[in-house]
C-alpha cells in the first residue's frame, strides 16, 4: 500500500490525522509561492544569494593559492568565514573548481537536495511502504516546500547533505532491522555498518551534529561502522592540509563553543536562521543553566539509549537526532531538516501501534513555521497590538521550533522509556499502544 492509499483508508477512522495531514502538505506545496511573494515583497525575506557556500569556496580559493584556510576578522573570532574541518574542503572542491559561482551553488544545491530526497524515498521504503511516482515527486516537491530546506538552499548551506545523509543511515539501520539477527557480527550486517559510516560523516563534516551519534551506543556494529571511517578521513585531511590547519581547527572550535555559550540575542532583532532553544531560561542563570540541561540531557539520552532493547533501534535513532537541535551549544532554524528521517521513523511508528501520528505532523508542522511564526509573534503583532509587548519576556518560550522540536524529543523518549521498562518485554506482541513496533514485524 501506498502512503497516500494508507492515509486516506484512516479518513473516517482518524479524521484528526487526515485533517492535519492535509493542513501540512497544503503548507508546504504553497510555500515556495508564499516565498516568492515574500521575497517580492518584503525587505525582510532573503534572497538568493548563497552567502555560506562563498565562505566555503572562499576556503577552496586559499587552499588552492597556498594561503591559510581558516581567516580570522578583525575581532579575533572566526565570523562569516569557513568553519567547517580541514577535509570538508574537499567536499566543495569541485564546485568551485569546475564552475562559475552562481552555477557552482546551483550544483551544490541540486546534488544535496536530490542526495536529501533520495535518503527519505530509501528511509519510506526500508519502513515498509510503497512510493508510487507521483508520490515520489510529491515528496521532492513537499521537500522544497519545507521552510528549513529553503533557507539552507537560500544560504548554500550543508543541511540538505547532512539531512541525506542521516537518511541514509536511519534506512541502512531499519534494514539491518529486518534482514541480520541481533547477534549477527559486522561482516554480517553490511546495513549496521553502513548506518554507523553515514553517521559518523554528518558528524565529521559538522561537530555540532554529534548528539545524533546517540544511536551508535545501542549496536557495536554501528559502532564500529563510525570508527572505520575515521583512519581513512584523518589520513585524507593531513595529507592535504598539513598539521597547522588542525590546529588552527581546535581554536575555531573553542570560539564557536563560545559562541554558543554568549549572551542571548533578543528574539526582536529578528532573523530567519535564529533559534535560541534554551534562551528563555532565567537571564541571570542562562549560561550556566544551559550547559548543565545540555549536560544532564545528553547523560540521560545516553542512558536510556544504552539500556534499550535491540528493538527499540528505530526509536533511539529518532531520539538522538530529534535532540541534537536542543543539545548542541550553537544551533540555527535550518538544522530542522535533520529532523526530518526522525520525523519519518516516528510517524511510521505511531501508525503501527495506533498511537499519535498527529504529534508527530504538528511537530514538522511547528518546525515549518518556525521562523515567520516567530516574526509574527515578536515583530508583527506586538506592532499591531502594542499590548502583546507585555509578553515580551516570555517571546522566546514561544518559538515554534521549540514546540515542534519538543515534540519530537518528548515522543521518542517516552516509546524509549516504555520499550526499556522492566515489564516491557513480558507485555503481549500485539499490544502496540504499550509494547510498541520491533523490527521483526
Amino acid at each position: 500500500m501506498s502512503l497516500l492509499q494508507g492515509l486516506w483508508a484512516r479518513r473516517r477512522e482518524r479524521p484528526v490525522l487526515v485533517a492535519v495531514a492535509a493542513l501540512l502538505l497544503a503548507s508546504l506545496l504553497v510555500y515556495p509561492a508564499v516565498d516568492w511573494w515574500l521575497r517580492a515583497s518584503f525587505e525582510f525575506a532573503s534572497d538568493f544569494r548563497f552567502g555560506d557556500f562563498g565562505a566555503y569556496t572562499g576556503a577552496v580559493d586559499r587552499w588552492r593559492a597556498g594561503e591559510p584556510l581558516y581567516r580570522r576578522t578583525d575581532e579575533g573570532g572566526f565570523w562569516g568565514t569557513y568553519l567547517y574541518p580541514p577535509v570538508v574542503v574537499l567536499v566543495f572542491w569541485p564546485f568551485e573548481a569546475l564552475l562559475s559561482f552562481r552555477d557552482g551553488a546551483m550544483a551544490w544545491l541540486l546534488a544535496s537536495g536530490v542526495l536529501c530526497w533520495g535518503g527519505l524515498q530509501a528511509l519510506v521504503a526500508a519502513l515498509g511502504y510503497d512510493l508510487r511516482w507521483f508520490e515520489r515527486v510529491g515528496l521532492a516537491a513537499l521537500l522544497a516546500g519545507f521552510h528549513p530546506a529553503v533557507l539552507t538552499a537560500k544560504l548554500g548551506q550543508t543541511a540538505l547533505l547532512l539531512g541525506g545523509l542521516l537518511s541514509v543511515s536511519a534506512a541502512a539501520l531499519v534494514r539491518d532491522g529486518r534482514t541480520a539477527p541481533i547477534d549477527a557480527g559486522p561482516r554480517r550486517s553490511p546495513s549496521a555498518l553502513l548506518a554507523g559510516a553515514a553517521t559518523a560523516v554528518v558528524g565529521v563534516v559538522k561537530f555540532a551534529y554529534a548528539p545524533i551519534g546517540a544511536h551508535l551506543l545501542h549496536d557495536r556494529r554501528r559502532l564500529v561502522g563510525a570508527l572505520l571511517v575515521v583512519p581513512p578521513v584523518v589520513w585524507l585531511s593531513i595529507r592535504f592540509f598539513g598539521v597547522d590547519a588542525h590546529l588552527t581547527y581546535l581554536d575555531v572550535l573553542r570560539w564557536g563553543v563560545s559562541q554558543g555559550s554568549d549572551g542571548t540575542r533578543s528574539p526582536t532583532l529578528w532573523l530567519a536562521p535564529y533559534y535560541k532553544p534554551l534562551a528563555w531560561l532565567p537571564a541571570n542563570a542562562t549560561v550556566e543553566t544551559a550547559q548543565a540541561f545540555r549536560v544532564v540531557a545528553s547523560v540521560g539520552i545516553a542512558g536510556l539509549v544504552v539500556l534499550a532493547p535491540p528493538r527499540a533501534r528505530r526509536t533511539v535513532f529518532a531520539l538522538g537526532v530529534a535532540a541534537f537541535p536542543l543539545l548542541t551549544p550553537q544551533t540555527y532554524t535550518y538544522y530542522f531538516v535533520a529532523l526530518l528521517p526522525a520525523a519519518v521513523i516516528l510517524l511510521a511508528d505511531e501508525i503501527e501501534r495506533d498511537g499519535y501520528p498527529e504529534l508527530v505532523l504538528i511537530g514538522v508542522l511547528l518546525l515549518h513555521c518556525h521562523a515567520y511564526g516567530l516574526r509574527v509573534l515578536v515583530v508583527t503583532l506586538p506592532d499591531a497590538v502594542p499590548a502583546f509587548d507585555a509578553l515580551r519576556p516570555v517571546y522566546l518560550l514561544l518559538q515554534p521550533g521549540l514546540w515542534g522540536n519538543a515534540v519530537f524529543v518528548g515522543l521518542a523518549t517516552v516509546r524509549a522509556v516504555q520499550a526499556t521498562a522492566p515489564f516491557a518485554d513480558r507485555l503481549p506482541v500485539g499490544d502496540r499502544s504499550t509494547a510498541g513496533p520491533t523490527d521483526d514485524d
